[in-house]
């Protein structure tokens, strides 16, 4: 249970309020690649704060504040030039540093515009993603995520629109797979681990700090000697890690668990609605994206990245399906099954109202790293994972596993062995 004050912390991400604060001291995604056409300026939201995106004439992102510091009308209109935007009103160009160029307004001898300077962040794109800097100073690296450096087959993306705060992602809470996750049908090909979920209703939890976040080992029963462990990796501030290989149709190829995993960043648009942003990476091989995009596709209205299943449609529960289909009767989709459990609790869940038990150890651990970190930026410090060091790679350990292993074994750091299935 936290305080109202300390969930209050957590949840408000806005401009200077401390978890805002503690957000903007992390890359960020603000858009899909897919999304972002050149001379084609979209408005974006992200902790809070209105902001234009558009494409450079050499295709570059750049990020501003969406409204004319003259007399507030938006930039995403503009007109994208070879020296940066301007705006539709009254002609004034906006560098991508957030200089102002041009007044055409003015005498050709004023200084005014260079007492004009525009909110402007940072941007770096790859596979896929364009992330931004919203914090002071110079940026931090770019963490140094598999999916983020490696061959562009071998990574997907895709986002889902949450009505609520981006803290009520559930990735770190292994024990809820047993249940929201749970296929009666074991041919069902989203569920090839179900059967392990399905036997052992109260997993065994272990949670070690890392320099990333945290490592959670979730333990369940197999056979007398054996048991299924699953690690699953918090990432600061906003992002869960955990196996499972991508899509790929079974006529073609079965995966395992170690050819890659799935990457989850939930990222705030303002207090009471986020960004999920889904990546898939196939350390092994190319993504079967066509695949991919098939399945998944059902699940949204077009490219507008929001669920058909709503709590306006109770999430299109069919109670029959319950009966021999799916534990929640809301389809195959995990993503649908999530979104349907964070949007329930409300913009805003009051975390003085919950009872946590011993399963959700993660959860707390988690919650106290964040509330830590934001400790350390009221203190002046970089908080965990702000890495200004080339020569340190905090991501070295960041190993994602689900394997079978002896009963006896000792699991911490069993992810330095090659594992056996």
């Amino acid at each position: 249970m936290l305080s109202a004050e300390q969930n209050d912390l957590l949840t408000l991400t806005g401009p200077q309020t401390p978890g805002g604060e503690l957000m903007r001291r992390y890359w960020q995604p603000v858009a899909l690649s897919e999304e972002l056409a050149v001379n084609r300026p979209v408005p974006v939201e992200l902790l809070g704060e209105k902001l234009v995106l558009y494409r450079d004439p050499s295709g570059k992102p750049v990020l501003l504040g969406q409204f004319c510091p003259h007399r507030g009308v938006d930039l995403s209109y503009g007109r994208v030039e070879d020296q940066g935007l301007r705006c539709l009103y009254h002609g004034w160009l906006f560098s991508s540093s957030g200089r102002c160029l041009d007044q055409p307004g003015e005498p050709a001898e004023s200084t005014f515009k260079d007492k004009i300077k525009q909110p402007a962040y940072p941007c770096h794109e790859a596979n896929g993603l364009i992330l931004a800097y919203l914090g002071p100073g110079e940026p931090p690296l770019v963490p140094e995520l598999d999916f983020l450096g490696a061959d562009p087959a071998g990574v997907w993306v895709t986002k889902r629109f949450h009505a609520c705060n981006y803290l009520q992602a559930n990735d770190v809470d292994p024990q809820h797979l047993s249940f929201l996750h749970r296929f009666f049908d074991e041919n069902v090909s989203s569920s090839a681990n179900n059967k392990f979920y399905a036997a052992d209703l109260a997993p065994g939890i272990d949670v070690e700090t890392t320099p990333f976040g945290l490592r959670v080992y979730s333990i369940r029963k197999h056979e007398t000697d054996q048991v299924y462990v699953r690690l699953t990796n918090f990432i600061m501030p906003n992002a869960q890690a955990f196996a499972g290989a991508p899509l790929v149709n079974p006529r073609n190829e079965r995966l395992t668990d170690e050819s890659g995993y799935w990457f989850h960043w939930h990222v705030p648009i303002d207090n009471v609605s986020h960004w999920k942003y889904i990546i898939a990476y196939r350390s092994d091989g190319p993504v079967d994206k066509e695949f991919q995009e098939r399945v998944f596709a059902p699940e949204v209205d077009g490219k507008g990245y929001r669920g058909v299943r709503t709590a306006q449609n109770r999430y299109m529960q069919d109670r029959d399906e319950m009966l021999g289909g799916s534990y929640s009767g809301m389809g195959r989709s995990f993503q649908d099954h999530d979104r349907f459990a964070a949007e329930c609790q409300g913009p805003i869940y009051d975390r003085t109202q919950e009872h946590l038990g011993t399963t959700d150890r993660p959860v707390i651990a988690m919650r106290k790293m964040m509330l830590d970190a934001i400790e350390d930026v009221r203190a002046g410090r970089d908080p965990i994972l702000v890495n200004r060091d080339p020569n340190n790679h905090p991501f070295e350990d960041f190993v994602i596993r689900s394997p079978i292993l002896p009963k006896t074994q000792e699991l911490r750091g069993f992810w330095k062995q090659p594992a056996t299935r």
